[in-house]
């Protein structure tokens, strides 16, 4: 079983997840998984570095990634794509900051939902881009989009672009068909290009399923463009491999046309990792997706039994829960105190925005021993 972990060896393995507080520190904070990567994943890329084909890359002829990609995509999602309206990047901020710069000029508004995955604020701001928050609506049935603040905001004659997260980190909100149609319709009435953050799209729990932004309309596919990858989906971020898409007559010729040497050489074990996960290790995805779905459910109980004036609502997606934790009387950064006087080291709520005061992020890819660790680590923080 993918999630009966060597907690040793997790703890002792190499990277910023377990190695930024310390030893006594359980580390449930950043989106890397403690899993191990697929046994398939990892044989391919021992086969290639013992082939020794670790040479320059092709860029003028068809690469198999790409194609992969485009299978993968049709398969799962139903989302019909040409290979050759992708364009291979580094990962998935890269491709973010990549369609914002080319995309948008400087000064130009960008509209995100909040609250948002931290990188999305600096890549905004980064190129002289204005943040413009929409924030999400919460309620008893789950979080979506105020389409009503939206359209107010994107009336700026300045703004010009929108972020979307599809699945939402860190709300784990997947919207459905009819939501993204709403944002497309508004996109187009204020002549927005709307720029689809997807790198989540496998980690989706019944009944909810992952619509491709891109795919729910002509339309749609006209104002989009697509940045995903498999790296979230095999534990694999460091190998640096994602795409960035457009189908679009206005903006898939910008896309197309961003040098490659601006973008550097992408590694080649990314792209043969990602065609191993897509192709070979569909079963181990599903493993992951069963037991992250049992995680979820086990931090409602663990939370109910141990902290139950934290509301937490369990995420349609991902595997990153947003905790508020505003009734334990903490002050904005309860993360502080979790880390100080529990050693758990969770994601500060400030990081995602104004509306992640008094809030939490807490990352629940990890055995069910360490999940039960981590909420105890809390309680005793708080004295219980």
């Amino acid at each position: 079983m993918i999630f009966d972990l060597d907690s040793e060896r997790v703890r002792n393995r190499p990277g910023i997840k377990w190695g930024r507080q310390g030893p006594d520190v359980l580390a449930a904070w950043v989106a890397d998984m403690d899993l191990e990567m697929p046994d398939v994943v990892l044989d391919a890329v021992r086969a290639r570095i013992d082939s020794g084909g670790l040479g320059y890359d092709f860029y003028d002829l068809p690469i198999p990634v790409l194609a992969v990609f485009a299978q993968r995509m049709e398969a799962a999602f139903g989302w019909t794509i040409d290979p050759a309206d992708t364009v291979r990047v580094h990962d998935v901020i890269q491709g973010l900051e990549l369609a914002i710069t080319q995309l948008t000029e400087p000064g130009d508004g960008v509209i995100f939902q909040t609250p948002a995955y931290p990188p999305f604020f600096s890549s905004v701001e980064g190129h002289g881009r204005r943040v413009v928050a929409n924030p999400l609506i919460h309620s008893d049935d789950g979080w979506r989009l105020d389409l009503d603040h939206f359209d107010a905001v994107a009336s700026a004659p300045d703004v010009t672009a929108v972020i979307l997260c599809q699945p939402h980190n860190p709300c784990g909100m997947v919207m459905d068909a009819d939501e993204i149609s709403a944002v497309i319709e508004l996109a187009e009435r204020h002549d927005l290009v709307v720029i689809s953050d997807e790198i989540h799209c496998d980690l989706v729990y019944e009944p909810r399923r992952h619509i491709p932004v891109a795919s729910v309309s002509e339309l749609a596919s006209e104002r989009t463009v697509t940045v995903t990858a498999a790296t979230k989906s095999f534990n694999m971020a460091g190998l640096r491999m994602a795409f960035l898409h457009s189908a679009s007559q206005r903006y898939r010729p910008v896309v197309k046309a961003i040098p490659t040497r601006l973008i550097g050489g992408i590694g080649i074990l990314g792209q043969v990792a990602t065609v191993a996960g897509w192709t070979d290790a569909l079963d181990w995805l599903a493993e992951l997706v069963e037991g992250l779905d049992s995680n979820r459910r086990l931090l409602a109980d663990l939370l109910a039994q141990r902290l139950p004036e934290v509301r937490y609502r369990p995420p349609d997606a991902t595997y990153l829960a947003w905790l508020d934790c505003s009734e334990l009387g903490l002050g904005d950064d309860p993360a502080a105190t979790f880390l100080e006087h529990g050693r758990v080291y969770l994601n500060s709520g400030l990081d995602f925005g104004p509306e992640g005061a008094g809030h939490v992020r807490i990352n629940f890819a990890t055995s069910p021993a360490m999940l039960d660790d981590a909420t105890a680590r809390m309680a005793k923080a708080i004295g219980r």
